[in-house]
């Protein structure tokens, strides 16, 4: 008997269409839910936990997630920091949108919180968002509310010293971190020459933080992602609050536009240490003087089910006044002015399987200054404005795959300096072209579930640059020296092109008992620079684009740590090591000129850097004690060809050890202290090692020679300040914790217990009597009181 061989082609097509058709029916006995958490006031509830089945499910920053389950009934429980569990019931049988109310509960409302449970379900490396629930009972510097300041209490994230706003990242610089405001980038987050940041805390809703792992809808900096979040408005009732603190005062004002459907927020925030300076001493004062402010406001409409509208807008300014017409000496004057400006409007949508944001942007920082002396006068100005366009989309095709992808367009026009000079009755003007530069990017990434404890999320992002023409530029020869020649390019055209793949990888192993293990890898791309020096006498910050000179930044950082919670979720513990790359980094030659340089680029030298290290986290969420325990061991070190003779040096915030220890303990239901210690190893610094006397000539007037002392240097950064360390403190009163209608505490705080002397930065004091030198520090804030008073109703 003959036995046919059955048909490879036919039974290939066969087993296709059974595939498909099978697929097809399995399809449609499953169904999209959509789930939505909102609190009492219906504001969105972010980073909720969401159970679904006894699955557990993580909502995003909105309180928003979509999911695919099969026809049947459904059991949902919902629960968040600061809110109690809401439980849910039904039958799904076809497509379904759900909202979930979660009820405030007030014994909760505090702490600062670091979300934990996140960190173990969440395939994100590196990341720590804080709850920013009644931040201000926090111990701060004169009673300020900053919100930044809260970052750098966790592991890898540093600060400059002490008043220093500026955040150093596993090694990074202060330009390399991309600080959002509702996706929004801010240039310049400082106030007061740095001793607070522009967030008001009473505008923020949450902050996340990103050290590594960087999603690939991220992009443009090196180190991290810090985004700031602000809360949108009362949808049902208008409510009025506040704070009055020793230098600055808040306001907020809140309510429907529509009721449950379009709110606004306004909050506004003034220094007032000049009007006080003024009734107090006003024949010292004069006109002299200092002040911030800052305006947040956000309104959202709610269309339909599917579609809402957002409106993000800020302004800020700092002025300084400096005024001083002595009529026995020479007339002195300094004025500065510098400030941002934001607005954005984003359309979110939400429907089936897709979700997607289309934003619109404009971003406007501005500097002026203005410095005279006698007759001689100085006038200068620069900034950066930027227009962008983003459109994001996410798409959950099946409970085990979700993608994201979106296009990123930015249009920046740099305006590196203006100005004006006059010497008695002779007048200078100086005027450095704009610059101008396109920015693109395009992303797509995929989270997937390769089998049910294994989670992979990559990515990829293709970055593009383009300055472009109109400006001028100065020609520089094969030894990178300027030759002297200036180069015209006519509007749009190409001066330097630039275009790079930024590749990014996240793998989560779920363990037993509440742990999961992750490793990263990123690779990041920065095209914009901070010029900067430390010996400008005001502030002169300019954002400068790579050229064909100045090449963009590159870092590739790889990651790994193990995460758990413990104690029934009381506790949380992480254990990080990362190891980051970065190429392309820039210095400043000694004693370079900044402003109204049209050939800054020559001032400058390129170099590459590295950092390592490992974070340790413990964190005690809930009870009467609860805080966190950090720890960070780091090297960070640059090199440059034309310094430290080429060898690696640290870099001046290398920081070999960090520890900062957060409590908080509720003395009754009145009562609560809050306690932060901090220690960190002392900045790295160059120090003269020798000093020489050189004849510079002779006075023939005087019949005496004339001398100078040169200060000798051999490595770069090879001293070390005293280690810094301080103990902050502040006690909470809520009269009427019970209270609804009106809401109101105190805040009593002491800034430096123990009266440390925190060196702010050292000097070389000579003796010349008795031929000795001396190296003397200089310390800003001794022990320090603050008070501030919170209202809302």
């Amino acid at each position: 008997m003959k036995v046919e061989k059955p048909d490879s082609k036919r039974t290939g097509f066969l087993l296709f269409v059974f595939l498909i058709l099978t697929s097809q029916n399995i399809y449609s006995q499953n169904h999209t839910l959509n789930i939505k958490v909102l609190d009492s006031v219906l504001l969105p509830v972010s980073n909720a936990t969401i159970k679904i089945n006894q699955k557990e499910r993580l909502a995003d920053t909105a309180g928003m997630i979509t999911t695919i389950l099969p026809r049947g009934r459904c059991r949902i429980v919902v629960s968040a920091v600061g809110h109690s569990n809401a439980t849910k019931l039904f039958l799904l049988s076809n497509d379904t949108s759900v909202v979930v109310y979660l009820r405030a509960r007030e014994s909760l409302l505090q702490h600062v919180i670091v979300t934990g449970s996140r960190n173990i379900l969440r395939n994100q490396m590196s990341v720590h968002s804080l709850e920013m629930v009644q931040i201000q009972k926090l111990p701060v510097v004169l009673g300020e509310v900053d919100p930044m300041k809260i970052i750098t209490l966790l592991p890898g994230i540093k600060n400059g010293g002490e008043a220093s706003a500026g955040i150093y990242v596993r090694g990074g610089g202060p330009d390399q971190n991309l600080v959002l405001l509702d996706g929004i980038p801010v240039y310049n987050p400082n106030h007061l020459l740095g001793f607070f940041s522009v967030f008001n805390g009473d505008a923020v809703k949450n902050i996340e933080v990103i050290k590594g792992g960087m999603p690939a809808e991220y992009g443009g900096r090196l180190s991290s992602v810090i985004s700031v979040n602000t809360r949108d408005g009362n949808k049902d009732s208008i409510k009025f609050g506040g704070g009055i603190g020793l230098i600055s005062s808040r306001l907020s004002l809140e309510g429907p536009l529509i009721k449950r459907r379009a709110s606004f927020i306004i909050n506004a925030r003034r220094t007032y240490i000049d009007q006080v300076a003024r009734l107090i001493v006003p024949d010292s004062i004069g006109s002299n003087g200092y002040y911030f402010y800052d305006i947040n406001a956000k309104t959202d409409f709610v269309i339909n089910n599917k579609n809402a509208l957002y409106l993000t807008f800020y302004t800020g300014k700092d002025k300084f006044t400096f005024f001083d017409d002595d009529a026995n000496g020479p007339r002195r004057e300094f004025d500065a002015i510098w400030g941002n400006t934001i607005v954005g409007l984003t359309w979110k949508q939400q429907f089936r399987k897709w979700r997607h944001e289309l934003s619109f942007v404009r971003n406007d920082f501005t500097l002026n200054s203005k410095v005279a002396f006698s007759s001689n006068g100085f006038i200068f100005s620069s900034g950066l404005i930027d227009h962008t366009v983003k459109d994001d989309w996410a798409y959950t095709p099946a409970n085990w795959i979700r993608w994201k992808g979106g296009l990123q367009y930015t249009w920046h026009k740099f305006r590196p300096g203006a100005g004006s000079a006059n010497a008695g009755f002779q007048e200078f003007e100086a005027q450095i072209k704009d610059q101008y530069a396109r920015e693109a990017a395009g992303y797509l990434s995929a989270d997937v579930d390769i089998i049910t404890r294994l989670n992979l999320v990559a990515g990829l992002r293709y970055s593009y640059f383009n300055q472009v023409g109109p400006t001028e530029q100065v020609i520089y020869g094969p030894s990178g020296a300027p030759t002297g020649e200036i180069a015209s390019f006519k509007r749009g055209q190409s001066i330097a092109r630039y275009q790079y793949p930024e590749p990014r990888i996240n793998l989560l192993y779920k363990l037993p008992q509440v742990a999961s293990l992750k490793l990263s890898y990123t690779r990041t791309i920065q095209y914009l620079h901070l010029a900067t020096t430390s010996a400008a006498t005001f502030p002169s910050d300019l954002w400068v684009p790579a050229s064909r000179l100045i090449k963009p930044g590159i870092a590739e950082q790889v990651a790994a740590g193990f995460f758990k919670n413990f104690g029934n979720g009381r506790y949380e513990a992480s254990i990080e090591t990362y190891y980051k790359t970065m190429n392309n980094q820039l210095e400043f030659k000694p004693g370079a000129r900044l402003l109204l340089n049209q050939n800054l680029e020559g001032e400058m030298v390129f170099g590459s850097g590295k950092a390592y290290g490992l974070e340790l986290f413990v964190q005690k969420k809930t009870g009467k004690l609860n805080g966190w325990i950090g720890y960070t061991l780091s090297r960070a070190e640059r090199t440059f060809t034309e310094m430290n003779e080429g060898k690696p040096f640290p870099y001046r915030y290398d920081r070999t050890h960090d520890i900062s220890v957060v409590a908080n303990y509720a003395l009754g239901k009145r009562w609560e202290v809050s306690t932060v210690f901090v220690y960190g190893t002392g900045n790295a610094l160059t120090m003269p090692t020798g000093r020489f006397v050189y004849n510079l000539g002779y006075n023939v007037r005087d019949q005496e020679p004339i001398f100078s002392n040169i200060s000798q240097y051999s490595k770069i950064n090879d001293y070390r300040m005293p280690a810094y360390h301080r103990v902050d403190i502040a006690f909470t009163f809520t009269p009427r914790p019970r209270s609804i209608r009106f809401k109101s505490n105190w805040v009593f705080s002491l800034y430096n217990v123990y009266n440390r002397h925190n060196p702010y930065f050292i000097y070389i004091d000579a003796d010349e009597d008795i031929r000795s030198i001396k190296g003397k520090q200089v310390f800003l804030f001794p022990i320090l009181p603050g008070i501030t008073w919170n209202f809302k109703f």
